[in-house]
């Protein structure tokens, strides 16, 4: 018995960019919030801003990872109720052109969520009353959001590239 060892470099796996942070994030978030609990319940004495921390930038950044991560993966909700029943060729050009629509959405809103990231930069938005910077994490919209753009324009482009290779090597195996 051999044990091979793959001499193929490895690629850099780029969910776990996405993912780790997320899964970090969320549980620096649960500890932080169940810290404030225990402090003010025990102690009288809660964490400060442990609201704005939580709500400024803790949620923006796991949602927005959220977002990519579910996109890389195919894992958005989708209705496939008409869909199904759809001759191969309109899926093809549905998923396409649905992919076109919701990726321009996207711009739209990374251009909207700059445009908002720009002004709070240039006002020093704070956290509600607390001094607390606000305005770093309006930029993650734009960022999550022209990620999100890109994804939706590469699935439109394979649900029309990939389906007429398939044909392809289906037609030429016959």
């Amino acid at each position: 018995m051999s044990l091979s060892i793959d001499a193929r470099p490895r690629r850099l796996n780029l969910d776990l960019f996405i993912e780790v942070p997320a899964v970090v994030l969320t549980f620096a978030m649960m500890v932080h919030i169940s810290l404030n609990a225990i402090m003010r319940a025990f102690w009288s004495a809660p964490l400060s801003n442990t609201l704005e921390i939580t709500q400024y930038w803790y949620l923006p950044v796991i949602a927005f990872l959220g977002f990519i991560a579910a996109q890389r993966r195919g894992q958005h909700v989708s209705a496939d109720l008409i869909y199904e029943m759809l001759p191969q060729v309109t899926k093809r050009w549905v998923r396409a052109v649905s992919a076109v629509v919701v990726g321009t959405v996207c711009a739209g809103f990374a251009w909207f969520g700059l445009q908002e990231a720009l002004h709070s930069f240039e006002i020093r938005r704070t956290a509600g009353v607390s001094d607390m910077p606000a305005w770093p994490p309006y930029f993650l919209a734009p960022i999550a959001f022209g990620s999100l753009t890109i994804q939706f324009y590469l699935a439109a482009a394979r649900a029309v590239l990939r389906d007429e290779e398939a044909a392809e090597a289906h037609g030429s195996a016959s």
